[in-house]
């Protein structure tokens, strides 16, 4: 397990990641990490709702999930620059050992039925701290232990896992568990998940940091990274759309799955992981698809993603039966996966290694800084006027910048 500094040096061959012995397990930590993180997005909104008035839900979730937004909005720079000075693995087990923490704490709760809410904001807080760290390690790292013809295949694969686990199996799962077994059981399947992702993140080789010249200091580490987006208008472009993908598609998805469930559709509580689920099928189907051959116009097709996530999210918002909604749901997978896969995949092949913890974490700070947006503002509509109305003006207003973007975004060029 001594520490790696060269790069996989083949440029040509297959483009079959799982020749590389460190992608084998650096997908298998992933994917068990998932499975936990989909069990919790499914119990700790019903852990909420156990314990609020139902006038008080909407608000009460979207607080819990704008808390464990905001510290990937003050800490992930920190933890790309992080990223690029500490080995990868390190970071990746501590954070998901601290995950595994506070879903302990949540076992706890919910085991001596605790009524009091203020401890879900705490835990909320150390998720999303967790996570700042975490996701520019995780994602930093895969070009190191995959050959650059593997890199796209390696991108999609490792999103297909990350996704299926975290939001098909874990949140059916969690939703399952929950509705038959309790919350209790919940959380527990939970903690053991992230316990063993983060035994599992030790299979992982040590990959000592790559640098040009020597660090100098944190502040000035931070500001090269962000003096490095601002001279490429593509990476920026790229930075710009997952903003906004997180302020008028993930913050809604998000807030609203658990009320269309019970005031839209009047299903029971397994629903709201069976909804989650189809979400995730979606994306993992089309993600498939896309490993089959190159693709063409990735740039292009990228820019299109949030135009063509706005129809079906608006459908999502006016359905009223379950048939309706697991359509539409579906139907948001392919332009879903279209941009989470081919973003990062073009993030990561346009960006040199030593500075690529530091693009990763500024990628994640987009994402996070604009999930508050979304939650509070889906949040606030939610409240004033109902679930369907905040998901509908949301993929309405999705659509139309996307479409500004799509024309002012030199994204579209990229190959």
């Amino acid at each position: 397990m001594a520490g790696v500094t060269a790069e996989p040096a083949a440029e040509e061959g297959s483009r079959n990641p799982f020749s590389s012995r460190d992608y084998r397990a650096w997908l298998t930590a992933s994917v068990v990490t998932a499975l936990g993180v989909g069990i919790q997005i499914v119990a700790v909104p019903l852990f909420i709702r156990d314990r609020v008035e139902p006038d008080e839900r909407a608000a009460a979730i979207a607080g819990a999930l704008m808390i464990q937004e905001l510290p990937g909005v003050l800490l992930t720079v920190f933890g790309g620059v992080l990223a690029d000075r500490m080995e990868a693995r390190l970071i990746l087990v501590r954070a998901t050992a601290v995950a595994a923490v506070v879903a302990s704490v949540y076992l706890v709760l919910a085991a001596a039925s605790v009524t009091i809410l203020w401890p879900v904001f705490l835990l909320s807080a150390v998720i999303g701290a967790a996570g700042a760290f975490e996701n520019p390690a995780r994602q930093g790292v895969l070009p190191r232990i995959v050959t650059r013809p593997q890199l796209q295949n390696a991108v999609i694969i490792g999103n297909v896992g990350f996704l299926a686990a975290s939001d098909f199996i874990g949140p059916a799962l969690g939703g399952l568990v929950a509705g038959f077994a309790g919350l209790t059981a919940a959380f527990s399947l939970e903690t053991a998940l992230l316990a063993a992702g983060a035994l599992l993140f030790l299979l992982l080789r040590g990959y000592q940091p790559l640098a040009e010249e020597e660090h100098t200091s944190i502040g000035g580490d931070l500001a090269e990274g962000f003096r490095y987006v601002l001279r490429s208008r593509a990476i920026l472009g790229l930075l710009l759309l997952s903003a906004m993908l997180g302020i008028f598609f993930g913050g809604p998805i998000t807030v609203t799955m658990l009320l269309i469930v019970e005031d839209v559709l009047q299903l029971g509580d397994h629903w709201v992981g069976i909804l989650f689920a189809t979400f995730g099928a979606g994306m993992i189907i089309s993600s498939g698809l896309m490993t089959l051959r190159p693709l063409p116009r990735r740039g292009l097709m990228v820019a299109l993603s949030p135009v063509l996530a706005a129809p079906p999210l608006i459908l999502f918002g006016l359905s009223e039966t379950a048939w309706l909604t697991v359509v539409a749901l579906l139907a948001i997978g392919p332009a879903a996966a279209i941009f989470m896969n081919l973003s990062l995949a073009l993030l990561q092949e346009n960006t040199p290694q030593p500075v690529m913890g530091r693009v990763m974490g500024i990628y994640s700070l987009m994402f996070a800084a604009s999930m508050p947006v979304g939650i509070a503002q889906t949040g606030l509509l939610a409240t004033l006027w109902g679930a369907q109305f905040s998901i509908v003006a949301s993929a309405i207003a999705g659509g139309i910048v996307g479409i500004l973007l799509l024309v002012w975004s030199p994204v579209r060029k990229l190959a």
